[in-house]
This record gives structure tokens, sequence and C-alpha cells, in this order.
């Protein structure tokens, strides 16, 4: 029962990053593209999405493997 709820938290903190991270980087995309911001935004917008991608599949293999967000390896 502790890795299937551990499992579980892992998977919400992976959309939570998602979210968190995807939100702001595409909406200063589509300011970019529009012309509202400077095209210098672009390099922020894509290391912001690239950090966000390393750590959602972080803890999509932590959710995958049952192990918490906040721990390195399952509970005994």
């Amino acid at each position: 029962m502790k890795t299937l709820w551990d499992g579980l938290l892992s998977l919400l903190a992976a959309i939570a990053t998602a979210v968190i991270t995807g939100g702001p980087s595409w909406f200063t995309y589509q300011a970019t593209e529009a012309g509202i911001a400077p095209k210098w935004a672009l390099g922020f917008v894509f290391l912001l999405g690239g950090m966000g991608a390393i750590l959602t599949i972080a803890f999509l293999r932590k959710a995958k493997a049952g192990i918490s967000p906040t721990r390195d390896r399952k509970r005994k």
C-alpha cells in the first residue's frame, strides 16, 4: 500500500511540475511570437521548459517505481 501511495504522490508531483513550468513557458513563447516579449526571452523559455521536462521525467520514473518524490529509494 505504501508503494502505491508513494507512486501516486510522485505522479502528482510530475503533473504539478509540468503545469508549473509548462504554463509560463508556453505563454512566454506565445508572447514572443506575437511580438509582445523580446526574442531573447526564448532562451529562458527553452531553459525553463528543459528543466521542467527533466524534472517531470524524473518524477514519472519515481512514480513507475513506487518511490516517494522526496526519497531516493523505496520504503521498507
